[in-house]
C-alpha cells in the first residue's frame, strides 16, 4: 500500500494514480499478465472472494476463477478505452468452504497488469428499466433541446430522477478553466446554480483522471480507504521482473478517493458523490456533479445507465456546440464571400472593408473597427483617439491573428481613458504594415463564486503553513473591470475565416499595384530609350523622307501624266478606248494619285509626327492592303484566311497609313513564303479592352533569332531585299496611333501583330 503522507500543497502534482488503496464497497487484484499470477490484493478480498489476501497473493489466476472463466475475461476486451467504460464480466467463485458466490467483475489491462475489480452482485433489475416515463424522457426530452442551457437543464433532471441524488449540477468549463453551474436539480433549499467554482478546484491530476474515465463513484467519503497489499518479492524466489513497482490505479473504478478531495466535499457537507465526465471534441467540456448529504451506494447497473446518459449528454452537447459553430462559421464564410466577391470585381479592399464594417462588428462582437492599409486608416464606431500601436497585441499573435480581453495587461499605456478593453487583430500582409483590429469597450461582470475562490492556508504546529481546500462555500461576490468580454472559440474561428479572405484580397491588390507600377516604370524607360533612339535618327529619317517625297513625286507625276497623255492620244487618232482599258487607266491614274499621297503622309509623319484621323472601317483597311500586295505579288498566291472580329467599331484613324503597315507586312510574308508550297497566310483583327489587336501570321521560315532585336529598327533589314525601313516605317506609324507592333512566336512561320486604341467618347482625335 502507499506509505508515503499526502501532501497536499502539491494537489496539482499529486500522483493520485498510484494512492495504494480503493473504496470499500468493492475487492481488487491485479495480476502479472506474463506469469498469470496475483501480485497485488485488496485487504477485504475475503469479504469478496472467501480467501484472504494472504493467500491470493502468489496464486494463479486459473486457480481462482477457474479455467473456462479466466479464458472468458483474458480473450475479451482488457485495453482501456478512451475514456474507458464500465464492461462488467459475470463471475461465480467457488469458496475453500464449499460456497459460491456470484459478482460483477469489472477487468481491465495496463502498465503490464491485468487489474480485477470486484462488486456484489445485484439481482433485482435496475428499477430505472421499469420506469415508462424516464424511458420516454430519455428517448423524447433529452434529444429535444436546441439550446445548450435547456439541455443542460433536462439532463440534471433525469440523472438525479434516475440516481435520487440530493443535488445535480452540470458544469460547464470556461477558457481559464474555472466552472460555472449551468443547470441544477435538487432537493434542498438552496441552489448553486449560476454560481462559479475556481479551477483549482480540480487539480490537474483530477482532470486528466476525468478525461480518461467516465465516471467516479464515492458512495461513501467516511469510509475507510482499505489498502491494497503486494506479494513480497525482497528473497523471493521466481519472482517477476518489476513486480516491486507500485500498482497504477489510472482505470481502476475503486479507486480510493484522495485526502485532499474528501476534505474538500467534507467542507461542502457531502457524504457521497458520483461524477460523469462530459466531452465536447476530444476535450472535457463539464461535468455532472452528483452530491448526496449523507453515504448513498447505487448499484453498478444504476451506474452504467449514469454512464450511458453522461454519454448521451456529451454527444448531444458536442452537436448543438458544432452546430452552433457552423452556424458561426457560415455565416463567416458568407462575409469572406462577399469580401472576396467585391474586390474580385476590382473593388479596392478599403471600400469593401467599409461596406462589409457592420457585419465585421457585428459577427467579431466588436464596438467599434481600426483599419491600416498602407498610408490610408479607416475608423468605424469606438476606437482609441490617439494613435493605435499594434505592437502589444503583436506579442500574443498565432497565426496572424491576437485577441486579448485585457489589453491593459498587455501595456498598461495603451489606451488610457479610453473605455476600450480588448481588441482582437488580424495581419493583412506579411510585412505587419496593413491590419485590421476589432475593438470591444469594457465590460463591468460580476461573478457569484461559491465562497471565495482561494486556499486555506493553516499554520501548523511545528511553524509551517498547510494549504487545504476551500473551507466555505458561501456566496462570495467578484467584480471584474478592466477587461472587455472574453474572445471565444467561436471569435477565433470567425476571425480566422476573415483574415484568410482579407489577406489574399490584399496581397491580390498589392501584387496589382506592382503590376501597374512596374509597368509605368517599364514605359517611362521604354519612352526615354525610344526619345534618344527619335533623337539619333529623327534628323537623317527627315532627310531622307524628304528627298524620297521628291524623287518619288516627280516619276509618279510622269505615270500619271503619261497614261492621260495615252489616253489623249488614242481619242485623237479615233480609237475608242474599250471600258475595261479605260477603267485600267484610270486605276492607273488614281493608285498614282494615291502613291503621292501616300509619300507625303509618310514624309509628314517622319518629318513632324503628323497623321490624318478619320473614322474608318479597319477591317475594311486590313482587306484593301491585303488586297494591294496580293496585286502586286511575283510569286504563287498563297491560301488567304480573314479572322476578322465583325463587331469592330469605327476607329480614328489615318486609313492610307494604316493600310501601308498591313500591305508592309504582307509584303514581308509573302517573301517568307515565296519558296514554299501550301503556305497559308492569316490576318485577324480582335478587340481587348481598349485596344483592337490586328495580326498578321504566316507559316514561312520564321524570324532569324539574331534579327528580334533590331527587327523595327531602321536599315536593319528582315528580308533579303530592300533598305530595312518597312518595319521601321510600320512602328512609326502604329506608335502615331497611340499603338504598340511586335513579333509574337509563332508554332511555324511569324506573325506579327500591332495594336490601335479605340477613341473613347470625347476625343477630339
Amino acid at each position: 500500500m502507499l506509505t508515503h503522507p499526502v501532501d497536499i500543497s502539491a494537489c496539482d502534482r499529486e500522483p493520485i494514480h498510484i494512492i495504494g488503496a480503493i473504496q470499500p464497497n468493492g475487492a481488487l487484484i491485479a495480476v502479472d499478465a506474463p506469469t498469470g499470477r496475483i501480485v497485488f490484493a485488496s485487504e477485504n478480498a475475503e469479504d469478496y472472494l472467501g480467501r484472504p489476501y494472504g493467500d491470493l497473493l502468489g496464486m494463479s489466476l486459473v486457480d481462482l476463477v477457474g479455467e473456462g472463466q479466466c479464458a472468458a475475461l483474458c480473450n475479451g476486451r482488457l485495453e482501456p478505452s478512451r475514456p474507458d467504460l464500465l464492461r462488467p464480466h459475470f463471475l461465480r467463485l467457488a469458496r475453500p468452504d464449499g460456497t459460491a458466490g456470484d459478482l460483477e467483475c469489472f477487468p481491465h489491462i495496463h502498465d503490464g497488469r491485468l487489474i480485477l475489480e470486484f462488486v456484489t452482485l445485484r439481482e433485482a433489475p435496475a428499477v430505472v428499466w421499469e420506469e415508462d416515463l424516464v424511458r420516454q424522457r430519455i428517448i423524447s426530452d433529452l434529444i429535444q433541446p436546441d439550446t445548450l442551457s435547456e439541455l443542460a437543464r433536462v439532463g440534471a433532471e433525469i440523472i438525479r430522477d434516475v440516481t435520487g441524488y440530493d443535488r445535480v449540477m452540470i458544469y460547464r468549463f470556461a477558457p481559464d478553466r474555472h466552472g460555472e453551474v449551468i443547470a441544477e436539480s435538487t432537493v434542498r433549499p438552496d441552489t448553486f446554480l449560476g454560481l462559479h467554482y475556481p479551477a483549482a478546484d480540480i487539480p490537474e491530476p483530477a482532470r486528466r483522471h476525468f478525461v480518461l474515465n467516465v465516471i467516479r463513484t464515492i458512495p461513501d467519503i467516511a469510509a475507510r480507504p482499505v489498502p491494497i497489499m503486494m506479494r513480497p518479492v525482497a528473497g523471493a524466489q521466481g519472482s517477476a521482473p518489476g513486480e516491486g513497482r507500485p500498482l497504477d490505479l489510472t482505470f481502476s473504478k475503486l479507486r480510493a478517493v484522495a485526502p485532499v478531495h474528501i476534505e474538500y466535499l467534507g467542507n461542502m457537507g457531502v457524504g457521497g458523490s458520483t461524477s460523469i465526465s462530459l466531452t465536447a471534441n476530444g476535450e472535457l467540456w463539464g461535468l455532472v456533479a452528483c452530491h448526496h448529504y449523507g453515504p448513498l451506494h447505487l448499484s453498478w447497473s444504476r451506474l452504467r445507465f449514469c454512464e450511458l446518459l453522461g454519454g448521451t449528454i456529451s454527444a448531444l452537447l458536442q452537436s448543438l456546440e458544432n452546430r452552433i459553430q457552423l452556424r458561426d462559421g457560415i455565416r463567416a464564410e458568407k462575409t469572406a464571400f462577399a469580401i472576396e466577391r467585391e474586390a474580385g470585381r476590382g473593388k479596392p479592399l478599403r471600400a469593401v472593408i467599409a461596406d462589409q464594417a457592420d457585419a465585421l462588428m457585428e459577427q467579431g462582437g466588436a464596438d467599434g473597427m481600426l483599419l491600416q492599409l498602407g498610408a490610408e486608416t479607416l475608423e468605424r464606431g469606438i476606437v482609441p483617439a490617439s494613435p493605435f500601436d499594434p505592437a502589444s497585441l503583436r506579442t500574443v499573435s498565432v497565426d496572424g491573428i491576437a485577441t486579448s480581453d485585457h489589453l491593459a495587461g498587455l501595456s498598461p499605456a495603451v489606451l488610457p481613458g479610453s473605455g476600450i478593453a480588448g481588441a482582437a487583430m488580424m495581419d493583412l500582409s506579411e510585412d505587419g504594415t496593413d491590419w485590421l483590429v476589432l475593438f470591444r469597450q469594457e465590460f463591468e461582470e460580476s461573478i457569484c463564486w461559491a465562497g471565495k475562490p482561494d486556499k486555506r492556508e493553516t499554520l501548523q504546529g511545528d511553524g509551517t503553513l498547510r494549504l487545504s481546500p476551500r473551507g466555505s462555500f458561501a456566496l462570495w461576490r467578484e467584480e471584474r473591470r478592466g477587461r472587455s468580454k472574453p474572445f471565444t472559440a467561436g471569435d477565433g474561428e470567425f476571425l480566422r475565416i476573415v483574415r484568410r479572405a482579407l489577406f489574399a484580397m490584399n496581397s491580390l491588390d498589392r501584387e496589382r499595384a506592382a503590376v501597374v507600377a512596374r509597368a509605368l516604370s517599364e514605359a517611362k524607360e521604354a519612352q526615354l530609350r525610344l526619345a534618344l533612339m527619335d533623337a539619333g535618327h529623327s534628323r537623317s529619317m527627315g532627310e531622307l523622307a524628304s528627298a524620297l517625297a521628291h524623287e518619288l513625286n516627280q516619276p509618279l507625276f510622269a505615270v500619271s501624266n503619261y497614261v492621260n497623255a495615252c489616253r489623249q492620244e488614242l481619242r485623237n487618232c479615233g480609237v475608242i478606248v474599250p471600258p475595261d482599258v479605260g477603267a485600267l487607266m484610270d486605276g492607273a491614274v488614281a493608285e498614282s494619285s494615291r502613291a503621292a499621297d501616300l509619300v507625303r503622309r509618310l514624309r509628314n509623319l517622319i518629318g513632324q509626327g503628323e497623321v490624318t484621323l478619320d473614322p474608318s472601317d479597319l477591317n475594311e483597311v486590313i482587306r484593301r492592303g491585303t488586297d494591294l500586295a496580293l496585286a502586286a505579288a511575283r510569286s504563287t498566291t498563297p491560301t488567304v484566311v480573314f479572322q476578322l472580329a465583325p463587331d469592330l467599331p469605327l476607329l480614328r484613324i489615318d486609313a492610307v497609313q494604316v493600310a501601308q503597315v498591313v500591305l508592309n507586312l504582307v509584303r514581308n510574308s509573302l517573301a517568307a513564303m515565296a519558296d514554299r508550297d501550301g503556305g497559308v497566310l492569316t490576318l485577324s483583327s480582335r478587340r481587348f479592352g481598349p485596344f483592337v489587336e490586328v495580326g498578321v501570321r504566316d507559316t514561312g521560315g520564321g524570324i532569324d533569332p539574331a534579327l528580334q532585336a533590331t527587327l523595327f529598327e531602321p536599315f536593319h533589314r528582315s528580308t533579303t531585299s530592300g533598305m530595312g525601313i518597312g518595319l521601321s516605317l510600320c512602328r512609326s506609324i502604329v506608335e502615331a496611333h497611340g499603338g504598340r507592333i511586335k513579333a509574337r512566336p509563332a508554332p511555324d512561320g511569324t506573325e506579327i501583330v500591332f495594336t490601335l486604341r479605340v477613341a473613347e467618347e470625347g476625343d477630339d482625335g
